[in-house]
């Protein structure tokens, strides 16, 4: 269990940073484009000062990215001055320092066309995210999805790196002698084997670069941005790897000997030239992601077709066993037998029954039809039930219970945590005669929730665990928590413990 917490702390950590980076992503991306324009507008060529104006203009800049953070962790009213003091007030703040000492202006590369595009940015980000509704996950089987679009790509990439190698290898000094005519001879691929394959592992890494960015592309930009985050994550980042990807990728490729030629004569690049910032560079790579994006998304969509059928039939099984788990008619019988026993000898214990099984059969119909919902109606629930239970068998059965503070709202699938309890009554209390204690401890950590119950054992270890309860619980939580969830099952000669771990979402 501590091992379980101390995994779950990290992802949360991870989680965290992750949404961090995220959200920071819009003014990043503009706060770099306002770099890029400064450098290329004062021309410059040297990277070491490409690199100073980047951290410049961040360090300028690190009000907008606190503010633009700030706001979304916030109130309304909190988060509207937190990002007014940023874009608003430290504006005005350098435009006082500016009036009072001119050497300062001189020295900053923030000006208005930079805080126009932070402001944008981080407005356009927050709109967006008032707007956005949270579409739940569904998950499939990855490496059917993605092998055979990726198998076709290396294939053409690397069809390409041999072809082009045995173009180059059937000609003298190619490189020297451009324009040459794009002929291949295959018997000099034999010939001057060593030859073409200088060639070959040098196009190699372009077709490398090409992979990588193809995939960067995919899983990044498409299916952790595009997909998770919404449209204008997706164009803010695509922004920022044209930025990063492109001097960074030109400067490795101009390292390869195949590019070691004198100035005027045009290299492999798209700019032809040593210049890293060339403009032909940059529209390569933005041609390649808008011609590559709809492909694979065209893809993704043919992909998902049959998974989505898949979804909605499982959709469907759900929620037949969630009807089926609404209620246990075995208990509901018991119950109404011993209510008939208590009538009928005007047991004061009768109306207490009533109600308990009124407030059970409430929630059951009403909230058990929701997809999700709050955790304290869950554990009331969980508390008639054992008020109610604890008044059908007397002194027979003895329960000891654990229950969280809640300290925030949080959600859950209905009727998931009864099934656990009521198996353990099924297995643990009806086959006997005998006094017996049945433990159901409920803790919360953060948004952890954990469930422990520990019932004795009257019959085989198998009919507890192979339970139609259990196995339809199992099957709800690979269905409504995929990858948030553990689920234990552990027995000795006298006892059986079951140990749910589930993580939760805010209401």
């Amino acid at each position: 269990m501590e091992s379980f917490m101390s995994l779950a702390k990290q992802k949360n950590a991870f989680k965290h940073a992750q949404a961090i980076f995220v959200s920071s992503v819009p003014v990043l991306a503009a706060i770099m484009l306002e770099a890029h324009i400064r450098f290329l507008s004062l021309r410059y060529e040297s990277p070491t000062m490409y690199v100073a104006i980047n951290l410049q203009l961040v360090i300028e800049c690190l009000p907008f990215l606190l503010a633009h953070y700030a706001t979304q962790h916030l109130t309304r009213i909190k988060a509207l001055s937190a990002w007014a003091s940023g874009f608003i007030g430290y504006p005005l703040l350098l435009i006082a320092l500016n009036q009072s000492a001119e050497s300062i202006n001189q020295t900053l590369y923030l000006g208005w066309q930079g805080w126009l595009f932070c402001v944008t940015a981080s407005a356009a980000w927050l709109l967006s995210q008032q707007r956005k509704t949270q579409a739940a996950k569904n998950k499939m089987n990855w490496f059917q999805a993605i092998f055979s679009l990726n198998a076709v790509i290396a294939i053409l990439v690397f069809s390409w790196v041999a072809i082009m190698a045995g173009v180059l290898n059937s000609h003298v000094d190619p490189m020297m002698n451009q324009p040459f005519p794009l002929r291949l001879d295959l018997g000099k691929i034999v010939t001057q084997f060593g030859q073409f394959f200088h060639y070959f592992w040098q196009l190699s890494v372009y077709g490398l670069f090409t992979m990588m960015l193809y995939l960067f592309t995919r899983y990044v930009l498409i299916r952790l941005v595009l997909t998770q985050q919404g449209v204008l994550s997706f164009l803010f980042s695509c922004l920022l790897t044209l930025i990063i990807a492109t001097p960074v990728m030109i400067w490795l490729l101009l390292q390869l000997p195949i590019n070691d030629l004198p100035s005027h004569i045009a290299n492999l690049t798209p700019g032809a030239d040593h210049n890293l910032f060339n403009r032909d560079n940059y529209q390569f790579i933005f041609l390649f992601l808008a011609i590559s994006s709809p492909i694979i998304l065209a893809f993704e969509r043919q992909q998902h077709h049959a998974t989505i059928n898949e979804i909605a039939n499982q959709h469907t099984q759900t929620e037949l066993k969630l009807l089926q788990q609404q209620i246990n008619p075995h208990f509901l019988f018991n119950t109404l037998n011993n209510l008939y026993a208590l009538t009928l000898t005007k047991s004061d214990d009768a109306p207490e029954l009533v109600m308990q099984l009124a407030n059970l059969l409430r929630y059951s119909v009403y909230e058990g039809q929701k997809p999700q919902v709050n955790l304290e109606k869950d554990l009331d629930y969980l508390q008639n039930f054992i008020a109610l239970q604890t008044i059908r068998s007397g002194d027979k059965c003895r329960f000891i219970t654990q229950w969280p503070a809640l300290t925030q709202p949080l959600n859950i699938a209905p009727l998931l945590l009864i099934i656990i309890l009521e198996n353990a009554i099924k297995h643990g209390v009806e086959p006997t005669t005998e006094q017996v204690t049945v433990e159901f401890k409920v803790t919360l950590n953060a948004n952890q929730l954990s469930v422990v119950c520990k019932n004795p054992i009257h019959s085989s270890p198998s009919e507890q665990v192979g339970g139609l309860g259990l196995l339809n619980l199992k099957r709800r939580l690979d269905l409504l928590y995929p990858n948030q969830h553990t689920f234990t099952q552990r027995h000795t000669a006298q006892y059986w413990q079951t140990t749910l771990t589930l993580e939760l979402t805010p209401c």
